[in-house]
């Protein structure tokens, strides 16, 4: 077991065991990544963070529960929290609130380059907004949370194979809709023009 290893098993122990200072060790070392992973579902910082308070502390109240046999194991546990106070929300809310900042302005004082980049994400957003829930939750857990196809399958309750065949449906479906868009902005310019 490396230090790393060894030092989350001590620092989950000593959670346990109620040391406020080993839960703030878990909240700064594992925080930021769920302010992440909901901030990419929720595109709110602010409801993100409220949502992230809310996880840690049903992290707070079950921890004692927790039957630790690894960091891997261990943030599969904690992305199914993460997961569960999500679809808590969206259940509340019934429908995951808009993406898209009405107060979003295009235009960009620092150049070309930095409006094409908001482009690409506002684009990327509305594909991955385009796809089922599923998938939605497959390619985030995958890409900005780091986790394994083991470990979202863990974390979704389903198995590995499927969520290899949602991750491969999502970034198919992904890559038509954005094929698709990038085909019609160039007809769109192309009537445009004189």
């Amino acid at each position: 077991m490396t230090n790393d290893q060894s030092d989350i098993s001590n620092i989950v122990r000593r959670a346990q065991g109620g040391d406020a200072a080993a839960f703030s060790e878990l909240y700064t070392r594992y925080a930021a990544d769920v302010l992440r992973f909901l901030y990419v579902r929720l595109r709110e910082n602010e409801l993100a963070q409220d949502l992230t308070q809310e996880v840690f502390m049903r992290v707070l109240r079950s921890i004692r529960g927790l039957d630790y046999r690894g960091e891997k194991l261990f943030l599969g546990w904690l992305y199914t929290i993460t997961n569960n106070v999500l679809i808590g929300h969206v259940r509340r809310k019934r429908a995951l609130t808009s993406p898209l900042d009405d107060r979003l302005d295009l235009v960009d004082p620092r150049g070309h380059d930095a409006v094409t980049a908001v482009s690409d994400r506002l684009m990327l957003q509305q594909a991955l907004n385009r796809l089922t829930n599923d998938q939605q939750q497959v390619l985030t857990l995958k890409f900005f949370g780091g986790l394994s196809n083991q470990e979202i399958a863990h974390v979704l309750r389903r198995s590995e194979g499927a969520v290899k065949a949602l991750q491969h449906r999502a970034l198919h479906m992904m890559h038509e809709i954005l094929t698709s868009e990038e085909q019609e902005s160039l007809m769109v310019r192309a009537v445009g023009e004189p």
